[in-house]
């Protein structure tokens, strides 16, 4: 099982399992075996709202109400501007003594840890992962009942919170519990005895639906699906037209889906495995560091590439004989000659350069500096986590 996979059954259970009776379905709660204390802490939420925490990063809720900003803003002033919507914990601090909620959104963007675990969850996945922080006193309630337009993973940090959820009825979730909700489920939670944090792990399901509007839109001759129905199609005189207008629609959409061969869904297939791949920038962590070491490389040095940064080597050639390295969000162009280089440093957790391929020592440097400076290598050696 590869550390992604871990990662995932860490909250899921059985992947296999998970997959075939929950996914997309029916809720699902369980015990982990194991904190989530790893994930996040009270410290660590006072560091982020300290480090110049802004609004809409976080918010105050009580009984299904968003609290105003004033209650947890302050004015501060940075580099001569005047900013009004930076966090102020006293305040903070003192709304939640009175019963509100702390909600602290878009955590995949602003802490590190909780980076790295949604992006690991999304290789895991495949689909799109943000993660938001629920702090709630005892006794308090935050949001409403209702529901997500995405699935949810929520991880009991500290505490317990009792839930209600559409087709699980009433679940007390413990220190280390994990729920599952899907998209739609209605659910509301309310805190237990004792103060309760937790993590909303949301899972921004990618579609089958989304996948035949990608392949609608990509038509050689595109579907003008957004022409408005009959005028007055819903009047009883309208009813054979509007019958005939959908007719008509199915007919041209079956018709230009017809040659849609076992080969061209696979081309749909690796289209939408590579977006998956690339849909999120990789963490540029040691990068700064990289570049200012460039002078100090040497035969000797060591260098790693970025485990979350995916690149690949194209199968033609570009003009003039030219390798083509595709990244994320471009395309890296070098000499055929270190086509093995480039192989060995995308398939070796480590490479030490004087260990590279079919290149002298002058021209192993050129192509190392210009893949760091890429933002595909780091100087190092690769941690014990990758």
């Amino acid at each position: 099982m590869d550390a992604d996979i871990a990662q995932l059954a860490r909250c899921i259970g059985e992947v296999d399992r998970f997959a075939r009776d929950h996914w997309g379905r029916r809720s699902l709660h369980r015990s982990s075996g194991a904190a989530f204390t790893d994930l996040l802490s009270i410290d660590e939420i006072e560091h982020l709202l300290l480090a110049t925490a802004r609004r809409p990063t976080f918010r105050l809720v009580r009984d299904g109400v968003t609290l105003p900003a004033e209650r947890s803003t302050a004015a501060v002033r940075v580099g001569g501007a005047r900013l009004d919507d930076v966090a102020d914990l006293a305040r903070i601090a003192g709304a939640v003594d009175d019963g509100a909620t702390l909600v602290l959104q878009g955590l995949q963007r602003t802490s590190l840890t909780l980076a790295a675990f949604c992006r690991s969850l999304e290789r895991a996945t495949s689909h799109p992962v943000q993660a938001n922080a629920y702090l709630t006193p005892a006794g308090a309630s935050g949001l409403a009942e209702h529901a997500d337009d995405h699935d949810v993973l929520v991880l009991q940090v500290l505490g317990a919170k009792t839930w209600k959820v559409d087709d699980l009825g009433a679940v007390e979730t413990a220190a280390g519990d994990v729920l599952y909700i899907p998209a739609g489920a209605p659910h509301s939670a309310e805190a237990q005895g004792s103060p309760s944090l937790h993590l909303t792990v949301g899972l921004l399901r990618v579609t089958h639906a989304q996948v035949l509007r990608r392949v609608l839109d990509g038509l050689a001759a595109p579907l003008d699906l957004g022409r408005p129905l009959p005028l007055g199609y819903a009047r009883p005189e309208q009813a054979d037209a509007l019958v005939a207008a959908i007719r008509a629609t199915v007919v041209e959409v079956a018709s230009a889906l017809d040659g849609y061969t076992a080969v061209r869904s696979g081309e749909v297939a690796e289209a939408e495995a590579l977006r998956a791949h690339t849909r999120r920038h990789p963490l540029p962590l040691g990068q700064l560091r990289s570049v200012l070491e460039l002078d100090d490389l040497n035969a000797s040095s060591v260098v790693h590439r970025r485990p979350d940064h995916p690149a690949r080597i194209e199968a033609e050639l570009a003009p003039g004989g030219r390798v083509v390295i595709e990244l994320v969000d471009r395309r890296v162009t070098v000499p055929a000659a270190m086509r093995p280089a480039v192989q060995q440093l995308l398939d070796q957790p480590q490479v030490t350069i004087a260990d590279l391929a079919g290149l002298d020592e002058g021209s192993r440097l050129v192509l190392v500096r210009r893949l760091i400076r890429e933002g595909l290598l780091v100087v190092g050696p690769a941690p014990a986590t990758c």
